[in-house]
């Protein structure tokens, strides 16, 4: 159950954004919010689990993709830093005022992520300069957050740039 929890947890967050509740977690997954709680005894709690599973998974999706050297990787790179930034944005952390540990971890590990990513750019502009195109991209995925808009034409054309 706490697997199951955690995993619509981070679902909810990605597709629901601010909307997301314990509330409404409860209700998707046809159980009692006592239920929940008696996994996690606090939001702050839930959040750590769901944050820590979230790039648990990510980061070894991404070390598994790289390690397949595959030419088509790319995208799919773009894809999981696109979904983690869904889960870092500002707005989610001033929301639910998650207290720093959980908002440093996230931040953290997103940096992580991002590493592996921008460590396969072959434009020799964005080799040596990746802080540039992780404003970039950033600031694109940043607005493609608060668009209904799906992040597939952008990220194919983001794919040319930096790569």
């Amino acid at each position: 159950m706490r697997e199951r929890i955690i995993a619509e947890s981070i679902k909810n967050l990605q597709n629901e954004g601010l909307k997301f509740s314990v509330d409404t977690l409860a209700e998707k997954l046809k159980i009692s919010k006592k239920t929940i709680y008696k996994y996690f005894p606090t939001k702050e709690a839930l959040a750590l689990a769901m944050y820590e599973k979230y790039y648990s998974c990510s980061i070894n999706r991404a070390k598994d993709m790289l390690a397949k050297e595959e030419t088509d990787v790319h995208p799919a790179l773009l894809h999981l830093y696109y979904d983690s930034k869904k889960m870092i944005r500002r707005e989610i952390f001033n929301k639910y005022t998650l207290n720093e540990i959980i908002s440093s971890y996230a931040l953290g590990q997103n940096d992580i992520l991002w590493s592996l990513i921008s460590s396969t750019f072959k434009n020799p502009f964005f080799t040596n300069d990746k802080e540039t195109a992780r404003t970039i991209v950033d600031g694109t995925f940043e607005k493609l957050c608060n668009t209904q808009q799906s992040p597939d034409t952008v990220i194919e054309r983001l794919v040319c740039i930096l790569w």
